[in-house]
């Protein structure tokens, strides 16, 4: 049981020191068509990013200082 539980923990450390190495997405991966914008779909596909807080202006899509401000 002892080896079980420390297997466990093992594979649970490795797991969530992965999750630290993800990395958001630069602009250019975001802007899948190449518009020079990240419109609300293209950056539904961003964990945790805001679209209504990042775009500042009120436009519908997101210039790249807008994108880059955003992600910090």
């Amino acid at each position: 049981m002892r080896k079980w539980t420390s297997a466990l923990a093992f594979a649970l450390a490795l797991g969530l020191a992965g999750a630290s190495f993800a990395t958001t997405p630069k602009f250019d991966e975001v802007d899948s068509n190449d518009d020079g914008m990240v419109s609300k779909s293209e950056a539904a596909k961003v964990d945790g990013l805001d679209f209504a807080k990042a775009d500042a202006n009120g436009d519908g899509h997101l210039t790249r200082a807008e994108y880059e401000a955003a992600i910090g």
